[in-house]
């Protein structure tokens, strides 16, 4: 209805979108409903309607990601996405190029309906739903451009709560996601969801200085055309793993696009961001794949090259099942049972540093393999995936906690004493001499 706004005006044209031509025909069959009643005939060769005045509505779909190229040199004042997040970020702002207005009277407008899920969430979520309140409009600093989301749920269709009462019961009777998101609204859970159990309540953290004593190691997904991402990560004297800082080689504003540094950049950046001695570095295993050149021969691969600053890497295992797993395991919360069965604490096994604010984004957005549901979809953004995997497959061992005993009391001098005892023992020297030569 939304479209109807400006259909007196000749020059008006509006465009209504669905993913695909399936989709798109109960958008057809609504239009059908209320148009002709406003003088609109509907030409289905065209999927168009035309009105007295000379304004047209158009009806379209983008079923493939280079479908969003049919639009291009077309010009519309209105532009209107039903279930965006269906579509991907890319077809959603390349639509922008096609809202225009040269009538003042007329200013170009973008609206879209939608429900969590799907292939677009991620950038739905980050794009409407966490830039500001509900409700609140949100003006774009680098643009000036507004944009809202406004929530709806069923109390907010009156006609549909009192004709049809038994629809928030059949609600009730969906999967725990899907009622979720269906009747609650609620954007952090989405159907087919490869990590549902992530949550920065759980296992988010204010940043704190990592004890000097805990073992630390680094973990790296190599990209160049796609982003490349590195995690330093720490494990506790419980075996807790922390992931407390983050490199993700991305380029602002891009969607899924690397910042094409060369293996010897990111070294150097690597050791510039490392002010704390490692244990071990893992990558990943193609980093150890020679690069071929247009004579035939073969050239130094990424670890070689990185050998050349300092930075030296072991083969990450990348078996992609074994890691899901292993990264499930990580997720799942440990309970602290007391005698009598009762859960008296729980806690997480893997916690990430709250200002990791790439982790975060894609890490509680990847979804899983359509066809493979036991692995995630590898089209989507998963490079901090990959290597977060890659680092729970690492095997991190477990620090030794080493007790500070203070000198001068009895407990360090019987130590020494001990010390003393064994080295004359076994070198054959006196006490006296034992005693000089141990701490």
């Amino acid at each position: 209805m939304e479209a109807l706004r400006h259909i007196d005006k000749p020059e008006y044209s509006a465009l209504l979108l669905r993913r695909t031509f399936p989709q798109l025909q109960e958008i057809i069959d609504r239009c059908h409903a209320h148009y002709p009643s406003l003088g609109g005939i509907y030409r289905a060769t065209e999927h168009r309607w035309y009105f007295p005045s000379g304004a047209v509505i158009n009806l379209g779909h983008m079923q493939h990601e280079q479908d969003k190229y049919n639009y291009q040199g077309k010009q519309y004042h209105f532009v209107g996405f039903d279930e965006l997040t269906q579509f991907t970020e890319t077809q959603y702002t390349y639509l922008f190029s096609r809202a225009r207005s040269t009538n003042p009277d007329i200013p170009p407008r973008i609206r879209c309906t939608t429900n969590p899920g799907g292939v677009g969430h991620v950038f739905v979520k980050e794009r409407f739903i966490d830039i500001a309140p509900y409700s609140q409009t949100y003006i774009d600093p680098e643009t000036g451009l507004s944009r809202v989301f406004i929530p709806a749920k069923h109390e907010d269709n009156p006609s549909l709560f009192e004709n049809d009462p038994d629809y928030v019961n059949r609600l009730k009777m969906l999967t725990p996601i899907e009622r979720m998101r269906l009747l609650e609204g609620i954007w952090d859970a989405f159907e087919d969801q490869a990590f549902p159990e992530l949550s920065m309540r759980v296992h988010g953290s204010e940043p704190f200085p990592v004890p000097p004593e805990w073992e630390k190691f680094c973990v790296m997904d190599w990209g160049f055309s796609k982003p490349f991402s590195i995690g330093w990560y720490a494990v506790d004297f419980d075996g807790v793993i922390y992931r407390y800082r983050e490199w993700y080689g991305t380029r602002e504003g891009h969607v899924n696009s690397g910042v094409r540094m060369t293996a010897i950049e990111v070294a150097r950046g690597i050791l510039e961001r490392e002010r704390e001695r490692v244990k071990f570095r893992v990558a990943d295993p193609a980093c150890w794949s020679a690069t071929p050149r247009k004579d035939g021969s073969v050239g130094p691969s990424i670890t070689e090259d990185m050998a050349k600053e300092g930075v030296y890497w072991i083969k990450a295992d990348n078996n992609r099942l074994l890691g899901k797993l292993q990264c499930h395991q990580r997720l799942k919360l440990e309970e602290d049972v007391d005698d009598e069965g009762v859960v008296t604490h729980e806690y997480p096994r893997f916690v990430a540093f709250n200002d990791q604010k790439h982790f975060w984004r894609t890490m509680t957005g990847l979804r899983l393999d359509a066809k493979n549901p036991e692995d995630v979809d590898t089209d989507q953004e998963d490079h901090i995936y990959d290597e977060f995997r890659y680092g729970c497959m690492a095997r991190p061992i477990i620090p030794k906690k080493t007790v500070h005993i203070p000198q001068g009391t009895f407990a360090a001098e019987r130590n020494r004493y001990i010390k003393a005892k064994k080295y004359a023992e076994k070198h054959g020297v006196s006490m006296t001499a034992a005693y000089a030569r141990v701490r």
